[in-house]
């Protein structure tokens, strides 16, 4: 087994006999948008971008219409040192502004993934004040009060999540809790007044004046599981989305009667609701297609009206937003050929035009468009639908290696171009001569909940067969060297490729493999027990995956049968297995079980591990660790399949 630290690689590939691709060096320049939102006066957008050195999430500012970018952020100097803390900037997320424009507000985590503190920054004197310190807690979804004088967020504790408060014209003042009850309380979402806030108990919408009193349910016990809540601006209606139907529905709910107007009801994913100033209109996201593009759409709020579609094409469009004066929307899209950026339409629909431009060096007309296909699985002739991407100056006279690429639980492939969806690196694979292929099995979400469910109970059996049937998709394309299919995937992608090692290693050239789980025992007890280091905002601490129904103290036949870490006897394939340290979703004990246990069974040689000591689940966190992964894993590749012109040089660092 070869173990590596993180190390930076100096490779520039080149491609023989066809017109060269863009190299890494060329994929480097690209960044892309996470989040936007507008400034109170409408004349900026605020975002949070990989723009920076780094490549890490920092805030920038841009003028509403296009311009130079200004960056607002970038390493933080802890107010009070009371621990060690390492000289390097940190991911900047839950961007918000307060209404009268003098704080920006964000999070931030020190060490381990998602584990955030907040953070807001004067827009007068770009001075920065940390107001949660608690490096062991997760602290997210920060909101100030429409006066600005209060802030509220979230928490998750052992106890689970709470709302608290935190006075921010008091010096030194200490956060109170909203409501100091035994309930879980999450999601504070402040009423246009300042009065009250709406948040989410036990799946339900709640409202509760902030200075005391009774809670009240919003929506009453014959719609379950309705949340999301988004405040018109009189403060007399709510958006909201509920899944109850199998596909997530946009409603609006009267505040003080609960009446609900549904708004969607289409067999199609709805999500992210925003009103318009003047209260009259949704503007919201709509799937579209196979389910793997997203629209942007448009109706009444009162219900009246039909779903009137804005944008087209293939492409996912995301966090849609009016502008303070109503006349435009402004949206994050990306493609399969473009990576996500800031749009804007005018409200009553029209041409776009772009805010921000991240593509750097990248020419989008010479970058391939993923097309949508679907092959039926083997099991019941189910279509399971996916995407494939072809190589530039694509022959289908030629034969082609192929890449399967296998996303995380419960993801989805989509056409989209984003380090952070995990997709970046298919554009760069195809302008290397690959055809990428990124089926969705059984079990992925934003196809209905139905489609997700058919894993329930049975994860790693027709998923995986779903998965496996990409192979005779491919053999039917006519134009994919079968004797050079490689996986690449992570997280439950990397899961999927310890089964593929285990039961079909022969159908296989060679894998590369981010953040898997190999054991289920192991991940039921981490996420359990494990409080400074495996929790999400909203993961229960529990000692049962969901879609085993059951503890591993219960079922450790089922948990034992679908882990690939009892199987690896039967693994004969490369694997270049890659895991970050500050790991949260999936700790980088399940990679070290793998490489010991591969160790021990004389299979060393045929594992590369290497280990990020700064990073976090996505391995996306810097700019060099996305390099040295695109770097590193062409490499490989084209080491075990055979592609001697893609194998570069490497550069000894030592």
């Amino acid at each position: 087994m070869l173990l590596v630290a993180g190390l930076v690689l100096s490779m520039r590939p080149g491609l023989e006999g066809q017109a060269p691709g863009y190299t890494v060096d060329d994929f480097m320049t690209a960044t892309e948008v996470r989040e936007f939102v507008w400034a109170p006066d409408g004349r900026h957008l605020f975002y949070v971008s990989s723009a920076g050195d780094t490549g890490t999430w920092e805030v920038f500012r841009i003028p509403a219409g296009g311009g130079d970018p200004e960056q607002f952020t970038g390493k933080l100097t802890p107010e009070f040192a009371t621990t060690p803390v390492v000289d390097r900037s940190e991911p900047k997320e839950d961007l918000s502004v307060s209404a009268d424009g003098r704080r920006l507000l964000f999070s931030s985590a020190r060490y381990f993934e998602r584990y955030t503190n907040i953070f807001s920054m004067s827009l007068e004197t770009r001075e920065v004040t940390q107001h949660t310190f608690h490096d062991g807690v997760i602290e997210t979804a920060p909101a100030v009060s429409p006066d600005g004088s209060t802030l509220a967020w979230y928490d998750r504790r052992g106890a689970g999540n709470k709302i608290s408060l935190l006075d921010l014209d008091t010096p030194g003042a200490w956060p109170r809790l909203f409501d100091p009850g035994s309930a879980q309380d999450r999601s504070p979402v402040w009423s246009p007044d300042g009065q009250s806030l709406a948040f989410i108990r036990g799946g339900a919408v709640w409202i509760r004046p902030v200075e005391g009193g009774e809670p009240r349910r919003v929506v009453g016990l014959e719609y379950p599981g309705v949340g999301s809540p988004v405040w018109s601006p009189d403060g007399t209606r709510m958006a909201v989305t509920s899944s109850r139907s199998g596909f997530s529905q946009i409603a609006v709910v009267d505040v003080a009667t609960g009446v609900l107007t549904p708004i969607t009801w289409a067999p199609r994913e709805h999500n992210s609701p925003t009103w318009s100033p003047d209260g009259s209109t949704l503007a919201f996201i709509v799937g579209d297609g196979l389910g793997m593009s997203t629209q942007l759409a448009l109706a009444p709020a009162d219900g009246s009206g039909e779903v009137r579609v804005l944008t087209s094409g293939a492409g996912v469009r995301s966090g849609p937003a009016f502008s303070p004066d109503g006349a435009d929307i402004a949206y994050r899209e990306t493609t399969s050929n473009r990576v996500p950026d800031i749009w804007v339409m005018p409200a009553t629909g029209g041409t776009p035009r772009q805010v921000t431009r991240s593509m750097g060096r990248l020419d989008p007309t010479r970058l391939t468009v993923a097309t949508d296909i679907t092959y039926p699985a083997p099991s019941d002739r189910l279509p399971v639908p996916g995407v494939l991407l072809l190589p530039p100056d694509f022959d289908p006279a030629r034969r082609y290696p192929a890449v399967v690429a296998l996303h995380g639980h419960p993801g989805l492939w989509g056409h989209d171009m984003s380090v952070d969806a995990r997709s970046f690196h298919h554009q760069f694979l195809a302008q290397q001569g690959f055809v990428v292929l990124s089926p969705n099995q059984r079990g992925s979400r934003g196809l209905g909940q139905g489609f997700h469910d058919l894993h329930i109970a049975d994860w790693g059996g027709a998923d995986y067969e779903d998965t496996m049937a990409a192979w005779d998709y491919l053999e039917s394309l006519g134009y994919v060297d079968m004797d050079r299919i490689a996986t690449w995937g992570g997280s439950g992608g990397g899961y999927m490729s310890f089964l593929i090692a285990t039961r079909d290693s022969d159908r296989v050239a060679a894998q590369v493999i981010r953040a898997p789980v190999s054991s289920f025992e192991i991940e039921s007890i981490e996420r359990f027990a494990a409080s400074g280091r495996a929790w999400t905002a909203n993961r229960e601490p529990r000692m049962l995956r969901e879609e085993f129904g059951a503890s591993y103290a219960e079922i450790p036949g089922e948990y034992d049968l679908r882990s690939p870490i009892n199987f690896v006897e039967g693994v004969n394939v490369p694997q270049l297995l890659l895991h970050g340290n500050r790991d949260t979703a999936v700790l980088i004990r399940q990679s070290e079980m793998w490489a010991d246990r591969m160790e021990a069974l004389g299979k060393g040689q045929l594992l590369e591990f290497v280990k990020y000591p700064d990073e976090d689940h996505s391995l996306g966190r810097y700019r060099e660790t996305v390099r040295d992964r695109l770097e590193r894993g062409l490499r490989f590749l084209a080491t075990h399949m055979d592609l001697p012109h893609l194998q570069g040089s490497r550069q000894d660092p030592g």
